[in-house]
């Protein structure tokens, strides 16, 4: 296990590392915003950063040997971790928050991109704080992870190996021959829209510095805003359509930005995941307005465009809110809480099943009905026209069981500490799922703060399992991973 202990400390540098310099960013955020006291508390904490860093790098050099899948796992789960407690830090230290556990909360919301909240009376904050939010929202979503695993040849591990199914779902086609080719591409569409949805904002009457960070949480699809009532804080529609087609971009799978260079959007029109995806978005848009309609709360606010903006917010995962949507029939609230479980495409930054799951579970009870009604029936279930092998199919069905083993198992500890039935499922869906804004009291303005510190603890152990998929988390936990040689 030398060569593991040593891999995960490199990394664990790197990361540090990565950290240090986001911090020298935040630093520079809070001078121009003229706030010194909180900007040379990040400076410090940014250089104390990137010196670990450095120096576990140095003194713990890796050895040349192959590391296990499980190997790949145990980092993931070690930088999530080791980041979510450093970004805690900053909260603390500048008095954001007065206890651990809320620090900690905040700081794995951010990382994990859920955009669960803590805090209140947000827009008084300081721009170093509200900065640091988006950023280790933005730097949870694709980026951090596409950086890690750009230099996983490092360690000998290849970084496709964690591209399992199981990890990120059926991707079933190769990123890229050049992988490395693939993830600097990844990582230049990821930047590039956050540019342009930022200067796309501002021109809509933003200032550059709220488009800015609402860019950041939207490509990352975190969800962070500025105001406690989100993006129903600016009037017009102009804006919320804005986030509404980068919301939409973010939660495609990523490969698709890689095949566009050389495939026809005719031939990724075909593609299943995209094709379900768009289906339910349109669907899930079309039936809201309906109820909205029907209720007569459609001209309240911005009828179709708050329609339009929650459906993708929450299918995508994003959990930004232009509208009291705890108001609207119970019928839309029953598609928002069916699209937060489905979640965005495989290989993007949201969370929930991912809609690539879904179709196959579609199309796994479709053909459990075939060969039931025909005894002969034999066809292999496909995606994108290619058949997929059976250990595929068999672990895209435990997702669900695991999703819902994982739901019922925090809710049943949540009601131990006074927390209401109703609520406990709720922050657990929205925990799990990575949306962050929930039904109930967790919509609109709602905050987690009423939650004790042993809830948020657990919540925030859910939130990255819920983001890694609850695998890499039952993998380190297996004490045959532990016993095995490596």
């Amino acid at each position: 296990m030398d060569h593991v202990f040593r891999a995960v400390v490199r990394m664990c540098g790197l990361m540090l590392i990565i950290l240090g310099a986001a911090l020298m960013l935040t630093f520079i955020v809070s001078l121009l915003s003229g706030q010194w006291r909180g900007g040379l508390c990040f400076l410090a904490l940014g250089a104390g950063a990137c010196l670990i860093g450095i120096l576990s790098r140095i003194f713990c050099k890796s050895k040349r040997s192959k590391l296990q899948l499980g190997d790949g796992f145990l980092i993931v789960l070690v930088l999530w971790i080791l980041m979510s407690l450093f970004g805690a830090i900053p909260y603390m230290a500048t008095g954001t928050v007065s206890d651990p556990a809320s620090a900690f909360f905040e700081s794995c919301s951010g990382f994990t991109t859920t955009g669960a909240t803590v805090l209140d009376h947000i827009h008084s904050l300081p721009h170093g704080i509200l900065f640091w939010r988006a950023m280790t929202s933005w730097l949870g979503g694709v980026g951090i992870l596409l950086i890690a695993t750009t230099l996983m040849p490092t360690l000998s591990l290849n970084g496709q190996r964690l591209n399992t199914p199981e990890y990120y779902g059926p991707v079933l086609e190769r990123v890229s021959p050049r992988m490395m080719d693939g993830i600097r591409t990844i990582i230049f569409v990821y930047t590039g829209m956050t540019f342009i949805e930022t200067i796309l904002l501002t021109a809509s009457g933003m200032s550059l510095f709220n488009a800015l960070i609402h860019s950041m949480s939207t490509v990352s699809t975190g969800g962070f805003s500025r105001y406690d009532e989100g993006i129903a804080h600016f009037d017009g529609v102009g804006i919320p359509l804005i986030i509404t087609v980068f919301m939409l971009l973010s939660g495609l799978n990523y490969h698709i930005f890689l095949r566009r260079q050389s495939t026809s959007f005719r031939t990724l029109l075909r593609n299943s995941e995209l094709r379900l995806y768009l289906t339910l978005f349109a669907v899930s848009f079309v039936v809201i307005s309906i109820a909205l309609a029907v209720s007569g709360s459609f001209g309240h606010g911005r009828g179709a465009c708050d329609a339009l903006f929650q459906a993708a917010s929450f299918l995508t995962t994003t959990g930004f809110v232009s509208a009291d949507y705890g108001s609207w029939p119970q019928i839309a609230q029953a598609i928002l809480l069916f699209l937060m479980f489905c979640g965005a495409c495989t290989a993007s930054p949201g969370g929930g099943i991912k809609v690539a799951r879904v179709s196959i579970l579609m199309k796994l009870i479709r053909h459990g009905v075939s060969t039931r009604l025909h005894t002969n029936f034999m066809e292999t279930i496909k995606m994108n026209g290619m058949g997929m092998a059976s250990e595929t199919v068999s672990g895209v069905a435990t997702m669900p069981f695991l999703y819902l083993t994982a739901l019922f198992s925090c809710v049943f500890l949540l009601t131990f500490g006074d927390v209401s039935l109703a609520r406990a499922f709720n922050a657990s869906v929205s925990c799990l799922c990575n949306t962050g804004h929930a039904l109930g009291d967790l919509g609109q303005g709602g905050t987690y703060a009423g939650f004790g510190s042993l809830s948020k603890y657990l919540l925030s152990i859910l939130m990255i399992g819920g983001r890694l998929e609850l695998y890499a988390i039952i993998i380190v936990l297996n004490p045959k991973y532990w016993t095995h040689d490596h």
